[in-house]
């Protein structure tokens, strides 16, 4: 009998690390599941230089943008929406933008927002039941880590990862290639959403996010 106990106890302690280890236990996971620290920190000071300088609009609301930003900028930019949005579902962004023209996403997801945020979207009650049994298991929020290349070419958003991690599991391609459709239409949707933007370009190609379009004046949050 003490053998059996003995045997069930080390069973439960290596499934409490298992799921530690892939992010789906919450409180250990923030001690075994780390984000991928891309060492990019935030500067809210860039934020609002970046209003003052482009906040005047146009008679028609719009702000014509000709910029390149670099990883700081973005990921500063990144922290601002955070603490804006409500329906934001990510937590402590860094974005890394390399000279090979490829880019990197670390953070965490908070599954907590998903539903809301889906309804908030306008996804069906369908699509949301679809959606819930991948993150039933999951509670608190889930490092993630994503690296590829990806644009907006007149308002077209592609999104091409090469690699796909959550928590510290890597996510094959039969489900990185269906989730990046589903992240595309997301952003979108939130696109369209704040107000609307017309983007002629968008990428980054050379190791900064240039981009190219008009956007609105005021965010809807």
């Amino acid at each position: 009998m003490k053998k059996l106990l003995i045997g069930l106890l080390v069973l439960v302690v290596l499934v409490v690390i298992g799921l530690s280890y892939i992010g789906f236990m919450p409180v250990l996971s923030g001690l075994i599941a780390k984000q991928v620290d891309l060492g990019v920190k935030v500067d809210p000071t860039f934020v609002s230089a970046f209003e003052s300088k482009y906040g005047t609009s146009s008679a028609t609301g719009k702000v014509d943008l000709n910029v390149e930003l670099s990883s700081q900028e973005v990921t500063s930019i990144f922290a601002t929406w955070e603490a804006r949005d409500k329906f934001f579902p990510l937590h402590n962004v860094q974005i890394r933008f390399n000279p090979d023209g490829t880019g990197e996403a670390s953070g965490f997801l908070k599954v907590s927002t998903a539903v809301s945020l889906a309804k908030n979207l306008g996804y069906s009650d369908s699509d949301i039941e679809k959606g819930k049994k991948y993150v039933q298991f999951v509670a608190g929020d889930l490092p993630f880590y994503v690296k590829g290349k990806g644009g907006m070419n007149n308002n077209v958003l592609s999104i091409d990862p090469s690699t796909f991690q959550l928590g510290r599991v890597t996510v094959p391609d039969s489900i990185t290639k269906p989730a990046a459709s589903a992240v595309s239409d997301m952003i979108e949707r939130r696109i369209n959403q704040i107000g609307g933007a017309d983007i002629k370009e968008a990428d980054f190609k050379s190791g900064a996010l240039k981009l190219v379009g008009t956007v609105p004046a005021t965010i809807k949050y």
